[in-house]
Formats: structure tokens, C-alpha cells, sequence
């Protein structure tokens, strides 16, 4: 029996709402997203580990609420400009961890006014971000209160049911022809996070074709150490 599961035709990452996998690691920020009249004061911080589908959520609920997506970096800009939607998202606020002083002013500064401004309409803000407030270095200590006091949802590292899926979505976003055993294989052997799991499959697509070869269970074993080593 031929046991090769074809996965897909498409060349680039699908970000639909029915190609996000729902598990107990997500349920609770797909819910909170889904009724944001439980966010308090208006506000959501949806925060999770890099690839835990942050950008997936945050366009979903952009596209279905009509909200404005605005870049971190433009904040203060489109404020200033007179930003006057009452729905809004911006994501990755965790960049202000390392940014330069100066940069990193503008930025708080641009997210305490769009709190503000967005407050005063009793419009919606939905912020993303890899590490919750009190974990960020804020220089703006007006902003590191308010971002503490709104409602908060975390994404937690992927259990099994969506290790499975994610590993299941990385393949086909890459037209890789795997299976099933394998991917079972896979699932049980690799580190249960984000980060590896999209590091493994990536390492997979250039090492397999650099080396024209099949994935079988040696090169899986040897993709699977060579990843690791990393995390």
C-alpha cells in the first residue's frame, strides 16, 4: 500500500481562518478574539512564542472586524495624522525591547496615544507581542501600567495535536510529499515548540533537495539532531 500522503499544491504560507488549527495550546486566545466584549478596557494583548500564529490571528480578526492594521513603527505617525478608526491592531510591541532610544521612545509614545485615542471612541486595540508587559523593558512607565491593567492571552508551546498539524502545515506549504509514519515519527521525537518544529521542516526542504534524496529515516534521525542542536 502506498502509505505517501500528498499534503497540498500551494507554494506559499496559507493564513485563512480554516487553515488555523485550533488546540487547547490556542483555544483560549481564539475565544477572547472571538468576543471582544470581555476585553477590558477595550484592549487585548495576544502574546505567544515566535510561530505560535500571532500574525494568523491578528489578520483573521482584522479581516472579519474591518479593523486597520498598523505597523509598530508608524504608530505615532498615524496617530498624529489623526488615526480615527475604531478598530485597530498592531503587532510584535516586543520590538521595543531592543530598539534604540530614541526609536524606542517614539514607539511607546505612538502606543499610549493609540490607547488613548482608540479609548475614546470605546473602539477596540488588539496588540500582539512574544513576551507579556511586565517582562518587556518600557521605558514609558504611564504605558507599562496601562499595558499590565488590559486583558492578556497567552499562546502556549504546542501540544500533541498540534504539533501534528503544524508539522502537517509546514510540509504542504512546501509541496513535501512525506509518510504518515514518518510524520508520526517525527512528531514524537521532535522538541514540542514553535521554533523548532518550523526550523526542523525548513531544514528538511533545503537539505533534502540539496541531496536529491528521499526522507527516510536516517535522514529524518540526522535532520532531527542536527535541528536540535539549536534548541
Amino acid at each position: 500500500m502506498n502509505e505517501q500522503l500528498v499534503l497540498g499544491l500551494s507554494l506559499k504560507e496559507t493564513l485563512e481562518k480554516e487553515d488555523f488549527f485550533i488546540s487547547s495550546s490556542n483555544l483560549e486566545a481564539v475565544t477572547l478574539l472571538d468576543n471582544s466584549d470581555r476585553w477590558g478596557s477595550g484592549v487585548l494583548l495576544l502574546v505567544g512564542p515566535k510561530g505560535s500564529g500571532k500574525t494568523h490571528l491578528a489578520l483573521i480578526w482584522c479581516k472579519e472586524n474591518n479593523a486597520k492594521h498598523v505597523k509598530l513603527e508608524t504608530v505615532l505617525q498615524e496617530v498624529e495624522k489623526g488615526l480615527n478608526h475604531d478598530l485597530v491592531c498592531v503587532e510584535d510591541i516586543d520590538i521595543i525591547e531592543n530598539a534604540e532610544r530614541l526609536r524606542k521612545s517614539k514607539i511607546e509614545e505612538g502606543i499610549f496615544h493609540l490607547i488613548n485615542s482608540v479609548g475614546s471612541r470605546g473602539g477596540k486595540l488588539l496588540i500582539s507581542s512574544r513576551k507579556m508587559p511586565n517582562e518587556l523593558s518600557i521605558g514609558l512607565k504611564d504605558l507599562e501600567s496601562r499595558l499590565q491593567s488590559f486583558s492578556k492571552t497567552n499562546i502556549k508551546e504546542p501540544d500533541d495535536s498540534l504539533v501534528m498539524a503544524l508539522l502537517l502545515k509546514y510540509f504542504n506549504d512546501r509541496q513535501i510529499y512525506i509518510k504518515h509514519s514518518n510524520l508520526t515519527y517525527i512528531a514524537t521525537r521532535i522538541n514540542r515548540t514553535y521554533s523548532s518544529i518550523y526550523e526542523f521542516v525548513n531544514y528538511v526542504d533545503h537539505k533534502s533537495l540539496v541531496l536529491k534524496t528521499k526522507l527516510t529515516r536516517s535522514f529524518i534521525d540526522a535532520a532531527l539532531s542536527q535541528t536540535e542542536k539549536k534548541y
